[in-house]
């Protein structure tokens, strides 16, 4: 495993069975055998897998903006269709009740007619 010092001091790892010992001077970069691996990440190396360039995340950073924006635009999306439709199903049945209106008047008007 690759790790790394990002400390200003030199970091001396001791394996807990064996004795065998490391230094690692302040910025320095190097793989360590198995055994030792526990015992430099406790000293507080850094295990150079678990890190991510900065670059990696601002480029997270940049997906997850365009993520929640896209989610923003197909939410104001979906609410003006929603909001459309519910305005053109009013407008059929303002029609429709104006409609029944006429036709009612228009059969009152006519019984009337013939009742004289």
């Amino acid at each position: 495993m690759k790790l790394k010092n990002f400390t200003r001091k030199t970091i001396r790892v001791v394996s807990p069975i064996g004795g065998h010992v490391a230094l690692f001077a302040s910025g320095e970069t190097r793989d360590i055998p198995v055994h030792l691996e526990d015992a430099a990440i406790r000293a507080g190396l850094v295990p150079l897998e678990d890190l991510k360039t900065e670059l990696e995340r601002m480029a997270d950073l940049e997906t997850a903006e365009r993520e929640q924006a896209m989610a923003e635009v197909e939410a104001e999306h979906k609410a003006s269709l929603e909001q459309a439709l519910a305005l053109e199903d009013a407008a059929k049945k303002a029609k429709a009740s104006e409609a029944a209106k006429k036709a009612a008047a228009t059969r009152a008007a006519n019984k009337e007619k013939e009742t004289k």
